[in-house]
């Protein structure tokens, strides 16, 4: 409970303006959000019946965010914490005989301590380093026969470089590269390292194909987030560190066939369009005979895992709010729906070719009435059960209500979105209610997951209505593929006619109506208050406001330029009627603006640009950024402190 009793203190110790009512007794409060566990970097032994995980929390007495490995073995039944040190773990790997495993930490001695690959053994010891590494490890993946870990890593700088650095002849050349991340392969009976991989590009994702040959990479000319389309897989042969690319626009995980012989992924296939459908993708290994096996689906398809027959693909697809389990017959192109999960269900981990249980596969997934759990099923198409208990304690507070509601648009398109009423509201009657706008904005959506921020303002008494508007995942191809430049546009409108329809309906009350978005959701939210006066309150976290400067002040200038049809200086009237700063003077409604300090994404300026304007204009505003933080506020403080000055801000102006 020490997260508990810090975050309490913290939020005495915030400024009158943050401060907000003590939350009921039972809620679920921004001490329960702090708390809560993630599960990521699922990997099986090769037998099938055991699994490693990253369990990620925070320590807000540290002040940090920890990573640790936990192990589900089915033997015993338990999920168990197997690391405790000081130094996150992540990447976990399994030998193929089951009993050590390996992954990589900076647990090294001195402040230049850099990660390196461990090996833990299981029957019982401490980890230890194996091999030694000049910068840091990435990514590890131990081959099925044994003998070799794959790793990732980044070059060495010239001792010219590292020396002028330590006397701060730091300066920054932007866009010069002077270390690329590429693959090596340690032995590992005698510790030894050898290079595979070199030239002016970035290798991640070490794939070992189930024959122990090749290593497949994603390759990508500068490792940039505004070169994603660039992304291609590269096989890579483990003797002689040849390499073939296969032309593959890939994005995310992609997998092995069983006979070694193909590779699947999930992806789009124009690599100048930034917006397009991810379909699954099969190719030979030696980069021939591309396929589109999912052309005839009209929903994503997302990082997609082979059967134990090698003639299937599974993988999880958004159907409306919930989550569906899919299979699609390789050789035929033909795709089969299966359970609805009616809850948010994460990508498949399979066990590896000629395991004991070849089908079985695990997923994270979450329900509105519980969070994140770790789930396991001898078949995709089966129900799974949680092995997992890491949030229980969130089930055990009194949570809001959560129902899908459905509206026609302005234009006659059925929207959806997904409502979260207070515990022990009844079905019907007007509330006062919270507008959330999801990021992203394109595939991103609101579905029947555990949703951590609506369960909070539910605790306050606020109803969250979470809308599913156009560009959200899960609805078709044509409704997320809306039209380009069309920011502020029929999104607005889809939200605008949802919160109509509540009031119709008698669920919400015009005159106590908020609303807060991140990211897009921020952009969005600063352009509601452009368009109407009908909110109480708003809070802009991470969003956009000057769209022609955020062009070249953000890490993502050509997603943004194809969004809008050419750069600024090509196609400034688009980029700046979409603007929320060129609509600003409109704004009446009492604005919360905040924002990470090192956020690449929604750069800093953006955010100041929003404040001055609004203060200028005599709008009730308040302008709060936090040091060190990116896109997403991470440290358990600064968490902390941002939850708490949105409940303020929320109770002050919404009675």
């Amino acid at each position: 409970m020490r997260a508990i009793a810090v975050a309490s203190a913290l939020l005495l110790l915030a400024s009158p303006a943050a401060r907000a009512t003590a939350p009921p007794a039972g809620s679920f409060g921004i001490d329960q959000v702090l708390a809560l566990r993630s599960v990521q970097g699922t990997a099986w032994s090769r037998d099938g019946r055991r699994l490693a995980i990253v369990v990620g929390s925070a320590d807000t007495t540290d002040n940090t965010n920890t990573q640790h490995l936990w192990l589900w073995d089915e033997a015993s039944g338990e999920c168990r914490q197997l690391t405790r040190s000081a130094k996150n773990d992540y990447g976990p790997t399994f030998s193929p005989g089951g009993d050590t495993l390996a992954f990589v930490s900076a647990r090294g001695t001195g402040e230049d301590a850099k990660p390196a690959i461990q090996l833990l053994p299981l029957r019982g010891g401490e980890p230890w380093m194996l091999g030694t590494y000049p910068e840091s490890v990435g990514e590890i993946a131990w081959s099925p026969d044994g003998a070799s870990i794959a790793f990732t890593m980044l070059d060495t700088l010239s001792r010219a470089v590292r020396e002028a650095r330590k006397r701060k002849w730091d300066q920054v050349v932007e866009d010069e590269q002077l270390q690329h991340n590429h693959l090596w392969i340690l032995d590992v009976a005698s510790g030894r390292t050898r290079r595979l991989t070199s030239g002016a590009f970035h290798c991640s994702m070490p794939r070992w194909s189930p024959d122990s040959r090749s290593i497949a990479v994603v390759v990508n000319p500068t490792g940039k987030v505004d070169d994603g389309n660039l992304d291609d897989i590269a096989v890579v042969d483990a003797a002689s560190g040849a390499l073939k690319r296969l032309d593959a626009l890939v994005e995310g995980e992609f997998a092995w066939s069983p006979d070694s012989k193909w590779i699947a992924w999930s992806g789009g296939a124009d690599r100048k369009a930034w917006v397009q459908k991810r379909d699954a993708w099969i190719a030979r290994a030696d980069g021939s005979d591309h396929r589109n096996v999912s052309r005839s689906f009209d929903e994503d398809v997302s990082q997609p895992v082979w059967s134990a027959g090698g003639d299937t693909l599974f993988f999880h697809a958004d159907i409306g709010a919930s989550d569906v389990a899919g299979a699609i017959a390789v050789w035929r192109g033909i795709v089969t729906l299966g359970p609805d999960r009616r809850a948010d269900a994460g990508t498949f981990a399979h066990v590896p070719p000629g395991a004991a249980a070849p089908g079985r596969v695990a997923w994270v997934q979450s329900r509105p009435q519980g969070a994140a759990e770790l789930m396991v099923a001898d078949h995709p198409f089966l129900p799974g059960r949680a092995v997992t208990s890491l949030n229980g304690f969130a089930g055990a507070c009194a949570l809001g209500e959560t129902r899908l509601v459905r509206w026609t648009s302005t234009d006659g398109v059925r929207i959806e979105g997904v409502l979260v009423r207070p515990a022990g509201a009844s079905a019907g009657g007007a509330l006062k209610t919270l507008v959330l706008l999801h990021g992203g904005p394109y595939a991103s959506r609101y579905s029947l997951a555990f949703q951590p921020t609506a369960q909070l303002f539910a605790g306050r008494g606020f109803q969250v209505f979470m809308p599913n508007f156009r560009s959200s995942g899960g609805y078709g191809t044509a409704f997320m593929m809306r039209r380009r430049a069309d920011w502020g546009g029929q999104d607005w409108r889809d939200v605008s006619t949802g919160i109509d329809s509540l009031v119709k309906w008698g669920l919400a009350d015009p005159q106590r109506l908020a609303c807060f978005g991140g990211s897009y959701g921020g952009y969005l939210t600063a352009w509601a208050i452009t368009q109407t006066s009908r909110f109480k309150a708003a809070i802009v976290h991470a969003g956009a406001v000057d769209l022609p400067a955020l062009w070249a002040q953000s890490d993502t200038h050509q997603y943004r330029a194809f969004e809008f049809e050419g750069r600024p200086f090509e196609s400034f009237d688009q980029w700046r009627a979409a603007s929320p700063i060129a609509h600003v003077t409109a704004v009446k409604t009492p604005t919360l603006i905040l924002n990470g300090e090192q956020d690449p994404r929604i750069p800093y300026p953006q955010a100041q640009e929003d404040y001055q304007a609004l203060a200028a204009l005599g709008v009730p505003c308040e302008f709060v950024h936090y040091p060190r933080e990116g896109h997403a506020i991470r440290e358990p403080h600064h968490r902390a402190d941002w939850m708490a000055r949105q409940v303020a801000w929320l109770e002050r102006w919404v009675k």
